[in-house]
């Protein structure tokens, strides 16, 4: 019977998934805490409202580029077209990270005076430099996680993911045992960073045999222009994501206290962290879905179905775990000040639920070159999203901000279940004619 079990490829891909994401929210959990613990409330939150920064620069800096290459090297048969897809990918990686850097850091003083510096936020503007650095950084991590996915070299990404955050953990603790100071944890991303590029760059070599940075591009344009084309309504729905996820922190930082910051920025942590289960689980299963047939819809719709029930039962046990639980565990690990944070997660409980459940219908659409319609159906999350932290933020603070970032996300989880089942009837009703 387990052997049996192990022999089924989607068990095996979420086994290895699964165990890179939790090993990775458990030590990105773990430097939240420690960083809570070693520095004062107002280094941590301003720590908090850097990351919220920094993360939607990345958004931003990975252009679509990513997700777009694991889709296409996903669909390649031959290992000659794998090799040309994923070097004509890394040369445009490279060319669009060190613009999106450039810009970054030529912006970074009259950005980090706008948001607060040097009053309320004193050591903005050094992060905001560091920034430049860590986008860069940043989107080749990712980079080479998505390539892995699109391979289905699950082992690869559960090494590639356990390294990036145990290098963020290790580094950032030895930094700020020794610095105390909000920009030690900075340079510890940093260079776990540099270390994630430098195996991720061997580990493409030995995969394809032949040098990375291309020598000549001739034969490679078309390529390149495919991947750019396929990206542009994916950097969209990532822009839009990045609004979804973070705009609530960041505008909660601009308009509220430090507090309110500190403690939303923990409770909104737990969340986007326990997505991380419900994505290994679509991560590992996805691929399998990437070419459907009128021959294999039937069997494909069968698979498809189990799994989301799958996802839909996790969510609902991980949401009745911060329901009851989430305020007591979060005392405990990060101390009585911080106990704002177990009310204000009881809010974000609908969000964590819609985002997981949304993910795994979006992923799908993703694989079925529906990014575009996605993309759209996105711009009722930014505009909704946007109005409802301007309008709620003011009046509530951080519960504010928790109940319009629940609520915006209600609309395009429907969207994104709805087309999903247009795009598998439309299978269904070729395979009937």
């Amino acid at each position: 019977m387990i052997k049996k079990l192990l022999q089924n490829s989607i068990l095996t891909n979420t086994l290895y998934t699964l165990g890179g994401k939790i090993t990775a929210m458990l030590l990105y959990m773990a430097l939240d805490i420690v960083c809570a613990r070693i520095l004062n409330l107002d280094d941590y939150a301003e720590w908090v409202f850097f990351y919220v920064i920094l993360t939607m620069m990345c958004y931003i800096g990975w252009c679509g580029i990513n997700t777009s290459a694991k889709v296409f090297v996903s669909k390649e048969s031959d290992g000659n077209g794998v090799t040309k897809t994923i070097q004509a990918s890394f040369l445009l990686r490279l060319i669009v990270s060190i613009g999106i850097s450039m810009i970054i850091m030529s912006i970074a003083f009259p950005l980090s005076k706008r948001l607060g510096y040097p009053s309320k936020y004193p050591d903005l503007y050094c992060l905001c430099i560091f920034a430049g650095a860590l986008v860069f950084l940043n989107s080749y991590s990712e980079f080479f996680k998505e390539l892995f996915m699109g391979l289905g070299d699950f082992k690869r990404l559960c090494f590639f993911t356990v390294l990036e955050f145990f290098g963020y953990f290790a580094f950032s603790v030895v930094f700020l045992i020794f610095l105390k100071d909000v920009k030690a944890i900075a340079l510890g991303y940093a260079c776990s960073g540099i270390v994630v590029l430098a195996v991720g760059i061997v580990s493409l070599k030995r995969i394809t045999g032949a040098g990375i940075l291309l020598r000549k591009i001739n034969g490679y344009q078309a390529v390149i222009r495919k991947i750019l084309r396929y990206a542009l309504p994916i950097a969209v729905s990532s822009i839009g994501g990045m609004i979804l996820v973070e705009m609530d922190t960041f505008m909660l930082g601009i308009l509220s206290t430090k507090p309110q910051v500190a403690n939303y920025g923990i409770a909104k942590n737990l969340c986007t962290k326990a997505v991380h289960v419900n994505y290994a689980l679509t991560v590992g299963s996805m691929t399998s879905f990437s070419v459907l047939t009128v021959e294999n819809i039937k069997e494909k719709y069968s698979k498809f179905k189990r799994i989301g029930k799958m996802n839909s039962l996790i969510s609902v046990v991980i949401a009745g775990a911060f329901l009851l639980l989430g305020n007591i565990v979060i005392i405990f690990l990060y101390g009585g000040e911080y106990g704002e944070a177990g009310k204000i997660l009881k809010y974000l409980v609908p969000y964590y639920m819609m985002y997981a459940i949304s993910n795994f219908f979006a992923t799908f659409l993703d694989f079925q070159g529906k990014a575009k319609t996605r993309s759209i159906c996105y711009c009722s999350v930014v505009v909704l999203n946007l109005i409802l932290n301007l309008l709620l933020i003011p009046k509530f603070g951080a519960v504010g901000a928790a109940m319009a970032t629940s609520l915006s996300l209600m609309p395009y989880t429907a969207l994104v279940i709805v087309i999903t089942g247009r795009v598998i009837r439309s299978y269904n009703k070729c395979s009937s004619d």
